[in-house]
């Protein structure tokens, strides 16, 4: 058992999108990703997914609207929900999802 730095964890991702597994819960990981420019549409039809802004600002858009996420806020896809994630610059997400989600959705 020891404690991460965040931070550190972040300073490791080279590539952006590539989530880094940071922690695990049971049957749960915590994921830290760096994300810049937009994801492609995607939805996970059995799993919900968190989203916590470290650093920067994050946009998850829906066909009907957009949520904006700043530094310190966080955001439950339900599953089943269609979405598309965006960063205008370089933001710092952590996800908090079952182990073997497929993250670039069905």
């Amino acid at each position: 058992m020891e404690k991460i730095a965040i931070d550190k964890m972040t300073d490791l991702i080279q590539n952006y999108w590539t989530p880094l597994d940071i922690f695990r819960v049971n049957d749960t990981a915590v994921r830290i990703v760096k994300i810049v420019g937009k994801y492609h549409w995607h939805k996970h039809t059995t799993q919900d997914e968190l989203f916590i802004v470290h650093k920067g600002q994050l946009k998850i858009n829906f066909k009907d609207r957009q949520m904006v996420l700043e530094e310190g806020e966080g955001f439950v896809v339900k599953k089943g929900i269609l979405h598309q994630t965006e960063a205008d610059e370089e933001a710092v997400v952590l996800l908090v999802e079952p182990i073997d989600i497929i993250t670039q959705g069905d």
